[in-house]
C-alpha cells in the first residue's frame, strides 16, 4: 500500500471542502471529474480550495502544487504528499 493513501476521514474532509467551494453535492465529485471542465471552476476557486486545505486540514501545500488541483484524485495525492500525523489527526 502506498504511504500516500489517505485515511477515509481525511478524504471525506477534503471532498467536503471541494464540494463547498464548488457549491455542489459531494456525491457529484468523482475522482476523475475535472473541476474546470465539469464544474466551471476558475483559478480563484482553486486558490480557495488550497487555502481551506491549509486552514482546515492543517497542512502546508507548496504554491506550485496548486496548478495540479483539477480533480479529486489529484487532491488526494497532493494532500497525501503534504500531510503529516498532525493533519491526519486534525
Amino acid at each position: 500500500m502506498s504511504e500516500n493513501v489517505l485515511q477515509d476521514d481525511l478524504r471525506e474532509k477534503a471532498r467536503q471542502i471541494v464540494a463547498d467551494v464548488l457549491e455542489v453535492d459531494p456525491d457529484e465529485l468523482t475522482d476523475t471529474s475535472s473541476f474546470a471542465d465539469d464544474f466551471d471552476a476558475d483559478s480563484l476557486l482553486v486558490i480557495e480550495m488550497y487555502s481551506r486545505f491549509e486552514r482546515e486540514l492543517r497542512i502546508k501545500v507548496p504554491q506550485e502544487d496548486i496548478v495540479e488541483l483539477d480533480d479529486m484524485a489529484t487532491v488526494f495525492e497532493v494532500i497525501g504528499r503534504h500531510s503529516g500525523a498532525e493533519a491526519v489527526s486534525a
